[in-house]
């Protein structure tokens, strides 16, 4: 079990008694007990709050039959007339929807949002979960008296918050030349983080967390991995005796929109030493870098509102760096499950300060096992969405962020 106690800096202070999942989670509802007809919320809000700013963490799903274009549209405008009323601006937004709907759902977005739109791209994400169904939208807003500024560097943007002394960037939707192969959409993708970094005051040392959306993952995974480790390595992250510092991160085979092969989202804090802490081990798995992947099991970082840690995309590897249950569904989803509990365990964090959570799911079968077994059991504000995991024989991802001390708005 890896101990998770390497950072080169400071781990801002974490309170709060360990939380476990509820124990019904290691074993799966049997017989006709199932909860899959119990509808989930169309919109689900976390809030932090402090007397500095307010954060808000949204997952919007659709539950009534109709088009994707008029579920995008209820789910636009509820998200609009929230951020209206609790005076807040987007950091990051991500949309997952069906291929043949985006063009519309673009659209329909720009319509509903207004003012709101910034001029910010949103990350937009291929989910062919089943006909018709728009699986469903995330952001990520923050409550403060001044709105951020947008750094542009291209045709990349970033929005950048100031509060007290601290910055906060955020970025989505970074895309190299679409025509290139997916290790040098990679590459580029990454220089132009640096770049936005550089403007905001930072580097790549910043960054508490990244998403890596990526078309075909599974073809070019090793590739993918080499192309970060150069880079990391260019910057320092990543020494001839190991990792130095790596950022949490998700690296997961959901297709960005418009063909491109890999989209990059980041969120970095450009403040005093030891404003983030990684773990490159944790819970009960070792460095995913023994293994060539250049990423920390989490990261805790001090956010605008408090603390917040972020579980990286976790399934079912066991602390030799091995997949788990091979074509068994149930067990991967249970063992990815207790390996992100344990690495809450770790940290001291409680469960139901979760304020989002995907699960990636490979197949509906997969899905539809999460969705009527196991997602009732753990009261997460949960997305879902199909995807290849960086493994053919893994079937189920999760990652989830946890808020100290968050609430849910009714």
């Amino acid at each position: 079990m890896g101990t998770g106690s390497s950072s080169t800096k400071h781990l801002p202070t974490v309170a709060g008694a360990p939380g476990t999942l509820p124990s019904v989670v290691v074993s799966p509802s049997s017989g006709s007990a199932s909860r899959s007809t119990v509808p989930l919320p169309s919109l689900d809000v976390r809030v932090l709050q402090s007397p500095q700013a307010r954060e808000l963490y949204i997952t919007a799903r659709p539950t009534e039959r109709g088009s994707t274009a008029q579920q995008g549209r209820r789910i636009f405008r509820s998200i609009r007339d929230l951020l209206a009323q609790q005076n807040a601006w987007i950091c990051l937004e991500r949309i997952f929807a069906p291929s043949a709907q985006l063009p519309a759902l673009r659209e329909i977005r720009k319509q509903e949002y207004g003012v709101v739109d910034d001029g910010v791209e949103p990350t937009f994400l291929i989910a062919e979960d089943a006909p018709g169904i728009m699986p469903g939208v995330q952001v990520y807003a923050i409550q403060v008296a001044e709105k951020p500024g947008i750094i542009s560097v291209a045709d990349a943007k970033g929005r950048l918050f100031n509060i007290q002394g601290c910055r906060w960037l955020a970025a989505s939707a970074l895309r190299g030349p679409c025509s290139e192969a997916g290790p040098i959409q990679a590459r580029a993708a990454f220089q132009k983080a640096e770049s936005l970094l550089a403007h905001a005051g930072g580097d790549l040392r910043s960054v508490a967390r990244t998403w890596i959306f990526m078309k075909d993952i599974l073809s070019w995974y090793d590739q993918f991995n080499q192309a970060r480790n150069d880079v990391f390595r260019r910057h320092g992250l990543l020494a001839t005796e190991g990792a130095v510092w790596l950022p949490a991160s998700t690296g997961i085979g959901v297709s960005p929109a418009d063909d491109f092969r890999c989209a990059i989202e980041l969120l970095a804090v450009v403040g005093p030493e030891g404003s983030v802490a990684s773990h490159k081990a944790a819970g009960r798995q070792k460095s995913a870098h023994e293994y060539g992947s250049a990423f920390a099991r989490a990261a805790v970082a001090r956010t605008p509102a408090g603390t917040t840690v972020f579980v990286s995309g976790t399934a079912a590897i066991d602390a030799s760096g091995a997949s788990c249950y091979p074509g068994d569904i149930a067990g991967q989803i249970r063992m990815t499950l207790e390996n992100v509990t344990a690495v809450l365990q770790q940290l001291s964090v409680r469960t139901e300060d979760a304020v989002q959570a995907i699960a990636y799911c490979t197949s509906p079968k997969v899905r539809d096992e999460f969705l009527s077994r196991w997602a009732w059991r753990v009261p997460w504000p949960w997305l879902v969405a199909s995807g290849d995991i960086c493994r053919d024989d893994l079937l189920f991802e999760v990652e989830v962020t946890v808020c100290l001390g968050a609430c849910r708005i009714p």
